[in-house]
């Protein structure tokens, strides 16, 4: 019997590993429990990670470099309004967790785990540099509040995930309200 290709046996570790990790966090999910779920043998998952902390890392540095450039590729059209931007962006995060909702549900997640190593850390802080240079943009054009950027992203980057989890819970929002909730959320944001 032919052995499966590396490359799909770690696509197949990923994949399972993204699924525990966002039903279970870090500490609920175990190697073991991960090979099941991707149909392989624990000893694979260490031929591809030293361990599940390097799992969770490849993982988590891999779905932030891709949520990054899903919000912020292509940067929207020259000449928009600084709100027809944050509408641009707003759009952007919802379609990537109708896409992706396992990846978003993992990135909150884990997103302060003390597990993290310092390069999935510096992927997390490139993006909010990325989006901090946007609202200074908006802040010296007076379209954006005056706020630390920091400030400013957790505010609607929060009331975001307090959508997502709303919808989690089975509240399904609807085209309707995830449009008026933009409008919202700019308002958090907006002198």
């Amino acid at each position: 019997m032919p052995s499966r290709d590396p490359e799909i046996t770690r696509k197949c570790i990923l994949d399972a590993a993204l699924k525990l990790f966002a039903e279970r966090g870090f500490h609920g999910t175990n190697v073991p429990d991960v090979a099941t779920e991707a149909s392989v043998g624990a000893g694979s998952i260490y031929r591809h990670f030293a361990d599940k902390i390097a799992l969770v890392n490849v993982l988590y540095r891999d779905w932030k470099e891709r949520f990054r450039d899903s919000i912020l590729n292509p940067p929207p059209e020259e000449g928009m309004s600084f709100q027809a931007q944050f509408m641009e962006y707003w759009a952007r995060l919802w379609r990537f967790y109708r896409t992706y909702p396992a990846a978003l549900i993992f990135l909150d997640v884990h997103a302060h785990g003390d597990y993290l190593h310092e390069d999935s850390r510096m992927v997390a802080q490139e993006f909010e540099r990325d989006l901090s240079r946007w609202i200074a943009a908006g802040q010296e054009n007076n379209a954006i509040v005056q706020e630390e950027p920091s400030v400013l992203i957790a505010m609607v980057y929060g009331a975001f995930l307090g959508l997502v989890k709303l919808e989690n819970a089975n509240e399904k929002v609807s085209a309707d309200s995830m449009s008026r909730s933009g409008d919202r959320a700019w308002a958090l944001i907006s002198p």
